[in-house]
């Protein structure tokens, strides 16, 4: 319990590489920038979604198995992981290699990450 703040931390300043990294490529493909070019852009959002999603895991499992929460007290998580859910499906389907840049699903994309914040920040 001693790491959990700095667990917490961490988590937060993931979500907020994340959408950083989101918007940096929605910006680029919007402007018809190849992003893909830069290897950054095409390699830290799977290495910090990963990171993100692993210590989501890992506070979740910390509040349960130290009974801090039971799972009863956590009906914030489901919208939580609904937004997450979409936002996955929005950003695939918005950066699509195979298709055109589609603003329409980066927007529901920044959107559904946007709204994961707000459900977690308001619990």
């Amino acid at each position: 319990m001693e790491f959990f703040p700095q667990l917490v931390l961490g988590h937060v300043g993931f979500a907020y590489i994340s959408l950083i990294l989101l918007l940096t490529r929605g910006v680029l493909a919007s402007k018809m920038v190849d992003w893909r070019q830069y290897k950054v852009l095409r390699i830290a959002p799977h290495i910090v979604d990963t990171l993100l999603l692993v210590s989501g895991i890992a506070l979740l499992a910390i509040l349960l198995s130290n009974g801090i929460y039971a799972l009863n007290e956590m009906q914030w998580l489901i919208p939580k992981i609904a937004f997450l859910v979409l936002y996955i499906v929005f950003s695939v389907k918005a950066f699509k290699k195979s298709q055109l840049f589609s603003l329409k699903n980066f927007i529901l994309a920044v959107v559904s990450f946007m709204l994961t914040m707000l459900v977690a920040t308001l619990r």
